[in-house]
This record gives C-alpha cells, structure tokens and sequence, in this order.
C-alpha cells in the first residue's frame, strides 16, 4: 500500500463522519439534537396553579452509552479506503450532559376566554461531552503498518466528533392561557426558542442547537380523582426556522410529558413519569439526511408539597427506550418549586 492511499482517506473519512453525524453523534439539531427538557415538568401538571410568581430550579443529568441508528442498531457505515476496498465503520461513544434551569412562571389575574392568562421562561445551562469511536475490522492481509495507520486515522476522526462544552442553552419563552376546574386542567399556548445559546457551526459539540428559531404550540391537560390518582399532559409541536450557518431546516417533531402520580398523603405523591419524541418530517437544505429522530421513556416520580403549598421538591429517572437517530440513556431530574408570592 502506497501513502497516497493514506492522503485520500481523510476524505473518505470526512463522509462518514458526516453520516455518523446524523445518527446521533453531533450537537445541532438537524444532527439529533432537539430543543425540548426533555422530562423536565411533573407532579405540577396536575396541581392548581394559583395566580403568583413561581421560581423553579431544575438540575438534569443525562448519560447515554449507546448510540442508535434508523433501526435501533449501533450505527455501521461503510469506509472505503483506497487500496483496501471497502470497511464496515462502526459508531460507539457516550453521551454525558448535566444541565441547570432556572425558571420563572407568571400566573397573572387576567382572564382571557374565561381562561387564566399566564406566562413562563425558562434559561437552561448545559455542561455536555459527547466521547466517539470509530472501528472498523481490517482484512488480515493488510500489512500491519496500514492498519496502524487506519486506526490512527480513525482515532482523530472520532476525536474530531467528540469535546466537552459549557454554556447556555437557547431558552424557552411560552404565554398560556390556563382552564381550571376542580377534577380537571386544560392549557393552550404558544412557546419558542429564540438561537441565544452558545453556538459555533465548526464545533462538534454546542449548548445552543443553531442559528434558527423553534415555534411549538402547547397543550396541558391533567384529571385528578377523589382516591388521589391524577394524570397529565404537556405537550408541544416544533416548527423550525433554517440554520444560518449550515443552510438545514430542521424538521417537526412532537415532545410530549406525560404522568400518572398517587397521592399518599397531603405531602408525598409517588407515581411514573415519561415522555415522547417523535420526529414527523425529515430535515431539509444542507448536509441534511434521512435522520428522524424517536424516543420513549418511564420512570419512576417522588414528590414532596409543603403543608403551607409554597414549595415542592422531586425527583425522577427516566430510561429510554425505542431510541431512533439519537444516543440512547437516561435522564434524572431534581427539581424545586417555589411561590414567591
């Protein structure tokens, strides 16, 4: 084997990395990634939420060891490699990211349509490292100085996918208006994420998803019966504006929160908790692929009210499941909620 076969291969492995890209390994959207706290709301869904100021503090933790691709396997693609032929390339890495977010919800007097007008933001703040691996299986008759040089060269490679950053995350801003009854909660709304996060198109690992708008519109909806069991729903629908930077217009995908808690007592629930994602339409422009992304989740949920009503803590863990296009982990949630007035 000659070393010209060596200086063409970088190109060779610039295509894979491109579609590794798409099956989970980068940090933009159109590469997986979502805007969505993905598991964040929770007992709160169900519970009266009085005219105030709410302060929420949420810290997440997500570690993810499996990377899947369009059919829930390990993603393989194929390297050709001048002078070899062509290689299996399979993707192996994790995903790790601890996440702050504080949030702030306005429950206000007025009423709209005989609903109650109310708003929210919330400013996540991301520390993620993505660690990646690319191997192949070289034919034995491959001198051992080339294979050397190809694991070499597939080690930068998955070197170039992986980094550590920190930052802040593209916020999510919604206005509402909330429908109350005494067994029931029904809320409509509109939410969006503005492109505030920190974001470079070069990097391979990004808090901010890209240069682009998300708008969703939302729904809340819990029912609450008189032996303490309750059920709830938060769920939005993302339509994406195009990435400035990479010309790729993410397509529409559903989040959706779901639980089903049990009163214990006037101060402990316990229940389970989960959520959906589900790409609908395929990303558009660019480098754009065939990357609809999917993932199921549950869990268990313990929660806490004080007697006065003012403050609750919680906490859950949520495995995922059904992955599509995405790393696939779990999610852990401690979270605190406080009425300032």
């Amino acid at each position: 084997m000659s070393i010209d076969c060596f200086r063409l291969m970088p190109r060779a492995l610039a295509v894979a990395a491109a579609t590794i890209a798409a099956a989970g390994a980068a940090h933009a959207t159109e590469n997986s990634q979502v805007r969505a706290l993905l598991g964040a709301p929770s007992y709160e869904i169900s519970t009266p939420q009085f005219p105030g100021l709410y302060a929420q503090f949420w810290a997440q933790h997500y570690e993810a060891d499996k990377l899947r691709d369009a059919d829930g396997h390990t993603p393989v693609r194929a390297l050709t490699v001048p002078g070899v032929g062509t290689l299996p390339l399979a993707v192996n890495g994790s995903v790790k990211a601890d996440v702050f977010v504080p949030r702030l919800t306005w429950v206000t007097e007025q009423i709209v349509m005989d609903g109650r007008l109310g708003f929210s933001a919330a400013f996540p703040m991301v520390r993620q490292t993505n660690d990646f691996v690319l191997t192949t299986v070289i034919p034995a008759a491959v001198p051992a100085a080339a294979a050397a040089q190809i694991n070499a060269q597939l080690a930068g490679a998955g070197a170039a996918l992986s980094g550590t950053r920190s930052g802040l995350a593209d916020p999510e801003l919604a206005a509402y208006l909330d429908w109350q009854q005494d067994e029931s909660r029904v809320a409509l709304g509109v939410a969006f994420n503005p492109p505030l996060g920190a974001y470079d198109a070069s990097r391979a690992v990004n808090p901010g998803a890209g240069k682009f708008w998300t708008f969703k519109p939302l729904l809340v909806a819990s029912r609450v019966w008189e032996n303490g069991v309750a059920v709830g729903l938060r769920a939005t629908y993302s339509f994406n504006t195009r990435n400035d930077d990479t010309g790729v217009r993410s397509g529409q995908y559903l989040h959706a929160d779901w639980s089903g808690t049990y009163q214990l007592n006037d101060q402990w629930k316990v229940g389970v908790q989960g959520y959906v994602l589900k790409q609908f339409t395929a990303d558009q422009g660019g480098t754009a692929g065939a990357n609809k992304v999917q993932a199921l989740s549950a869990g268990p949920l313990v929660a806490y009210l004080s007697e006065s009503g003012d403050w609750g803590v919680d906490v859950k863990v949520m495995k995922e499941f059904s992955v599509r296009n995405r790393p696939e982990g779990t999610v852990t949630w401690l979270r605190l909620n406080y009425r300032l007035n």
